[in-house]
């Protein structure tokens, strides 16, 4: 079994070969990452590969509705260990522009990311102990129209009920639209969700539906 020190290196040479080709080919490249404590360690190993960073835009897949640079953000976190070193000139699109109004951020956000152009290069999902990933909660009302893929709505706002913060989150149908997914977790808990996954819905834990779908499957990062 791979040590975590050996995922993450692994997973950001990976990440940074699938930016490099992008910008390459299209003159630019797209990376959607997870908040929480998982995915520290990789944000400091991608800070340091040597590509063309500022041809990238960097996305958190959600973010808790706070004002900038709230420590809890991912966004702050994503600044803290990532924007960092060699990535300290990539493009930073945060999902909070007004932190008054949901309604009207929604709104800013989503035309503010209409000039990124889709499919994503690589979108890098994280998974909660209750089997959500970006803010796609099994507690929340707003599940449901998350995970369909006839909506049409690539960001929507959630109010998950056993996480603290209003949140804004991409829709499953928007972070599937990529050329490359990612699924970065640790942790025994999290890998007897994954070994079960099959036994249990979609609504019970989200990431069923990233893991069990066909359009583009997921490569699984995973270690103690």
């Amino acid at each position: 079994m791979k040590t975590r020190k050996e995922i993450e290196i692994e997973l950001s040479t990976l990440i940074c070969s699938k930016l490099k080709d992008a910008i390459d080919t299209k003159g630019y490249a797209s990376l959607l990452v997870s908040g929480g404590s998982t995915p520290v360690q990789l944000f400091q190993e991608l800070s340091t590969k040597n590509i063309n960073w500022s041809r990238v835009n960097v996305i958190p897949v959600d973010e808790r509705f706070l004002p900038d640079s709230n420590p809890d953000q991912n966004g702050n976190l994503i600044k803290q260990y990532l924007l960092q070193n060699k990535a300290e000139v990539a493009n930073f699109q945060p999902l909070v522009l007004n932190s008054e109004d949901a309604e009207l951020n929604l709104s800013l956000v989503k035309s503010s990311l209409e000039k990124i152009l889709q499919p994503f290069t690589v979108v890098i999902l994280g998974m909660g102990t209750d089997g959500h990933t970006a803010s796609l909660f099994p507690c929340s009302a707003e599940l449901e129209h998350g995970l369909n893929l006839s909506n049409n709505d690539d960001l929507i706002i959630t109010n998950p009920k056993s996480a603290p913060y209003q949140r804004i989150s991409f829709t499953r149908k928007a972070l599937l639209n990529t050329e490359n997914l990612y699924l970065h977790c640790y942790g025994e808990e999290k890998k007897r969700i994954l070994d079960t996954l099959e036994f249990n819905s979609e609504k019970t834990y989200p990431i069923k539906s990233f893991v069990a779908q066909r359009s583009i499957k997921p490569e699984i990062f995973w270690s103690k």
